[in-house]
């Protein structure tokens, strides 16, 4: 989860969310987009916002994530399609089917 800033107005009992101006990292960038762009208006508030971010890791430490061979195939995979814990070798997906009913099967 992550939070970020961004602008609501009082609309009767409710507040709503001016979403097509953005959103804010800081409280502070927020509050200063509001007193340069928005100086004359009122009812205007800067709110946080909780929002679900979908990468939960930064993308320079995606980039460096290691690939992960295939004991059976020798094809390198990401290291959520390779099967690392349940055999003696690392199975990836499309092999483990077979080395499950098949647990023999030579590694290369």
């Amino acid at each position: 989860m992550k939070i970020v800033y961004g602008l609501m107005a009082q609309n009767g009992d409710a507040q709503e969310l001016l979403w097509d101006l953005g959103f804010w990292e800081s409280e502070e960038t927020a509050k200063e987009y509001l007193n340069a762009e928005m100086a004359n208006t009122r009812g205007i508030t800067v709110e946080p916002i909780t929002i679900n971010d979908a990468i939960p890791i930064s993308p320079e430490e995606m980039e460096e994530e290691k690939m992960v061979a295939c004991s059976l195939c020798g094809i390198e995979y990401n290291r959520e399609d390779v099967n690392m814990t349940d055999y003696d070798e690392d199975v990836c997906v499309n092999c483990e089917p077979e080395y499950r009913n098949n647990p023999n099967l030579h590694v290369i």
